[in-house]
């Protein structure tokens, strides 16, 4: 009990350590922290699991960086702030729902992977306890981008909607999740990061299957 205690009070203070070091030091610091992740996984035993997880996230990530940069260069070229907010919030929309169906069927996409390339360690693939926890982080993205998505919606609605300037005044002083947005996004972030690196702990303790189990290989 103690070292359970011990861990997720660890858990805590790496998730609040990586939301401080992303906000305020640098914005692409989760692209080199999943990397590195991944490349442990490449060199730690048993880590297959991890090693999809990670690649997956990190990829994803990269496109999002990529996308939000050419956005804003699109913004420095001119484009409207209302739109660019938009873009920006509809795009990240968009890839953490693809995120959610990814994790939802990612044992099964892993499966035909290794099916492929290693058919005999087959048996290393399976839900982990990063899968159930990284789709209910992602479904928090997915409200997240939704609110702000909505709220630049409202705040606008001159703008995108043709509502009159009195009608729209009254909405434009809203912008808590536009305001709060980078920071709420590095909370989650950081948690997606500090469930891997806690998955990776929890599955170096994971007892090797014993080799009676290991007879038939269901078709």
């Amino acid at each position: 009990m103690k070292l359970s205690w011990f861990f997720l009070l660890l858990c805590i203070l790496s998730g609040i350590l990586l939301t401080y070091i992303h906000i305020e030091v640098n914005n692409y610091v989760n692209l080199v922290v999943l990397a590195s992740i991944f490349t442990l996984s490449l060199f730690a035993k048993g880590q297959e699991n991890i090693k999809h997880l990670s690649i997956i996230l990190l990829l994803v990530t990269a496109v999002e960086y990529y996308i939000n940069g050419w956005i804003l260069s699109m913004r420095a070229q001119g484009l409207e702030a209302h739109l660019t907010n938009a873009y920006i919030f509809g795009i990240h929309l968009i890839v953490d729902i693809f995120m959610i169906v990814m994790l939802k069927r990612r044992v099964y996409w892993s499966l035909k992977y290794i099916h492929k390339t290693a058919p005999e360690n087959w048996r290393s693939i399976y839900m982990t306890h990063a899968d159930p926890i990284l789709y209910g982080i992602f479904f928090g993205f997915v409200l997240v981008d939704l609110a702000a998505f909505g709220e630049n919606l409202i705040r606008y609605m001159d703008l995108f909607f043709g509502v009159s300037e009195e009608a729209s005044k009254p909405f434009w002083s809203w912008g808590f999740f536009y305001n709060n947005y980078e920071v709420l996004k590095s909370i989650l972030l950081s948690c997606v990061v500090t469930t891997l690196l806690a998955t990776i702990f929890v599955e170096r303790q994971r007892p090797d299957t014993p080799d009676e189990e290991l007879e038939s290989e269901p078709k």
